[in-house]
């Protein structure tokens, strides 16, 4: 018999967990465990209870091992299982999504036409390609869409607009004049219409739940219209609005949301607000959608053809153009990639819990996830050395922008100063010094325009650009930190013709050391919640100094008054330091003067600008030579990724006196 101490709990060892292994121990063990033993008569019952035993552990073994690769996210297979654990960091996979693009249509004849791309009741006008993206043959339906030219707009990376909002996709008229070589524009999904009509009573009896007869729809391309009766042609005014989830049915109005089932199938939930409406009972509720293919749903340019009209030859010569000739002319942007500021979306099949694995690495959310820009702050924060920092992601940049756009308190120059541009986070590992600011500094920004949008094409999705500051901006422990002059002008220096000539500047790139970064970069990556790649940008640095002067209660000393002097300067350095201060905050002088004026009992009051110069002045000294000249800096350019540093001129001002003093006329000689 086999000692205590030797045999394992339950004889068998956690190690062994397939068939082979566990058989193997197990043989091992009969032998000491009974004094019968014929391993060669298969048919003894002992050797076919061990062999039953043996293959239900390895089955059991196997499934173990399969529930717990489905619990971590690098081996998650199932897609239910994939959707409940990215759904702890805000990230959804993505399902369906129809394909969609700008279709051109161009009158070619030297007459005025006119067309209607209305809805007549059960299709739209369609166009078809006849090959797919693999070039196989298939025949690939495209829905023109009423009253959708001006669509798209609002459509960004993070967010895609529901086909719904504020458009009436089921405009039975969209009649458009064109003159002789006029062109218009529509957007058309990929897919076909279909329909499915359920009965109110029963949406009440299964929860407010309509389960879909197909699984190949767009969830933002749902509507939903509501009829007296099964075979009746008319719909009820009733406006049913799609919504991006259940929480928004907190209005009382008739909403809708494309949810999904336990086993990851599309359905419709409907507001409970159905039961407010009176006589609504016997109605029913007629759910549109479009049955798309996916990724094979994308096209190529100018492929799309043999244009169909809802309606056709109707009166008023309209749509009595023949398609088939040249007199209309139909071309179509390509979807197969993404194209910013147009109306193209490409294609998508449901996303693999692989896939999803792969893409929630380069996710970050930056309202509700669980690794918001708040923790990636928060982590940068605690590292060591970091008195204050800003991290950003290309969304939030882009929202500091339009929110900039939006000012109506700023003018159109001033505007263009404060925008964050693609050199504010450069992708390349290049120097600062390398990088031509004068070339992009006043770039403007317009969101309808690629060519001022230019900042999106290097700041990734998918990276956290942090803007940190290090000891206080100590470049002695690490010469390498890059702190560089930004000029306004070119070239940056002039020749100096006397001491009071200015040097006028943007703002002072800075950023932290190679070393520093690596060392923050090394920090993050064992807190398992690095979703993005971090980069570190260039803040911008805003020096500035006060000037004014300080009255006593009583007459004081000259000693007494540099004592006092020394404790001002000293206040105004620890309030105003890295540390106690946050980005895109600029000092004001209500903070200068309370802090003065609470810094020695000794003191009255400041007067604040007193001297030629006002108390807050953006700009630093520097040694030219025998001489300082007064470095000026312009604070228009000031925004949330900039620093304001306070700096003491010492006693020189190029007027010999200093910034900071008693007033004459209380000091005692």
């Amino acid at each position: 018999m086999m000692s205590r101490s030797d045999t394992p709990k339950g004889m068998i060892t956690y190690t062994s967990r397939d068939y082979n292994s566990i058989m193997k121990e197990f043989w091992g063990l009969v032998p000491k465990l009974t004094e019968l033993w014929k391993p060669e008569a298969d048919a003894d019952p002992g050797v076919v209870l061990g062999k039953y035993l043996a293959s239900i552990a390895d089955m059991l073994g196997v499934n173990l091992d399969w529930l717990a690769n489905e619990v971590y996210a690098p081996s998650v297979t199932q897609r239910k299982n994939a959707e409940k654990l990215f759904d702890l960091i805000g990230y959804k996979l993505g399902w369906y999504t129809a394909a969609r693009t700008e279709v051109t249509f161009t009158n070619n004849t030297d007459r005025t036409i006119n067309l209607d791309f209305g809805f007549n009741g059960s299709n739209f006008c369609t166009l078809n390609a006849y090959t797919d993206i693999t070039q196989q043959p298939r025949v690939i339906t495209y829905n023109v869409l009423p009253l959708t030219n001006t669509y798209g707009y609002q459509d960004t990376r993070s967010k895609r607009q529901i086909v719904t909002e504020g458009i009436q996709i089921f405009a039975d008229s969209d009649i458009v004049s064109l003159s002789p070589g006029e062109s218009c524009t529509r957007v058309a999904v990929e897919g076909e219409l279909r329909y499915y009509t359920v009965s109110v009573s029963d949406i009440k009896k299964n929860n407010y739940i309509i389960k879909l007869p197909s699984q190949h729809l767009d969830t933002t391309a749902v509507w939903i219209k509501t009829k007296s009766s099964l075979h009746d042609d008319k719909f009820i005014d009733t406006q049913w609005s799609q919504v991006s989830s259940a929480a928004e049915f907190t209005v009382p109005e008739p909403r809708f949301s494309v949810t999904y089932d336990n086993y990851s199938n599309a359905q419709i939930q409907i507001s409970n607000y159905l039961n407010q409406l009176e006589n609504y009972n016997d109605n029913y509720l007629v759910v549109y959608w479009m049955e798309c293919t996916g990724v094979i749903g994308c096209v190529s340019a100018n492929v799309l053809q043999n244009l169909l009209f809802a309606k056709q030859n109707q009166q008023g010569d309209i749509n009595t153009v023949d398609p088939k000739s040249n007199d209309l002319g139909i071309s179509n942007l390509a979807n197969t990639s993404e194209m910013p500021h147009t109306n193209t979306v490409t294609g998508k099949s449901p996303e693999t819990a692989k896939e999803a694995y792969l893409n929630s690495r380069n996710y970050i959310n930056t309202w509700d996830s669980l690794i918001t820009l708040p923790d990636f702050n928060r982590f940068l924060l605690r590292e060591p050395g970091i008195d204050c920092g800003v991290v950003i992601d290309c969304q939030k940049a882009l929202e500091i922008n339009l929110a900039i756009y939006k000012d109506k308190n700023l003018t159109k120059d001033q505007k263009s100063k404060m925008y964050i541009t693609y050199h504010d986070f450069p992708e390349s590992p290049d120097k600062y010094k390398r990088f031509k600011w004068e070339n992009i500094l006043d770039i403007g920004f317009d969101p309808t325009a690629p060519d001022k949008f230019i900042f999106s094409a290097n700041f990734k999705t998918y990276t956290a650009m942090c803007f940190p500051i290090y000891n206080e901006f100590n470049v002695s422990e690490y010469p390498e930190t890059t702190y560089e002059r930004v000029r306004k002008t070119t070239p940056a220096y002039k020749k100096v013709a006397s001491s009071n000539a200015n040097y006028d500047y943007a703002f002072i790139g800075y950023q932290i050391p190679d070393d520093v970064k690596n060392a923050i970069i090394a920090d993050y990556r064992p807190l398992q919640a690095m979703s993005v790649e971090l980069q570190f940008g260039f803040a911008r640095i805003f020096p500035w100094y006060v000037v004014g002067e300080i009255y006593p209660r009583n007459p004081v000393d000259k000693t007494t008054a540099d004592n006092i002097i020394s404790r001002v300067k000293e206040a105004l350095a620890i309030y105003f330091s890295p540390a106690n201060r946050k980005f895109g905050q600029k000092p004001t002088i209500m903070e200068v003067v309370e802090i003065i004026e609470s810094t020695d009992s000794r003191i009255r009051y400041f007067d604040a600008g007193s001297l030629k110069y006002p108390v807050i002045n953006w700009g630093e000294l520097e040694r030219v030579g025998m001489q300082e000249i007064l470095v000026k800096y312009d604070i228009e350019y000031f925004n949330p990724i900039s620093f304001a540093r306070y700096q003491d001129l010492g006693s020189n001002l190029g007027i010999k006196r200093s910034n900071i003093r008693i007033a004459p006329d209380w000091l005692i000689e």
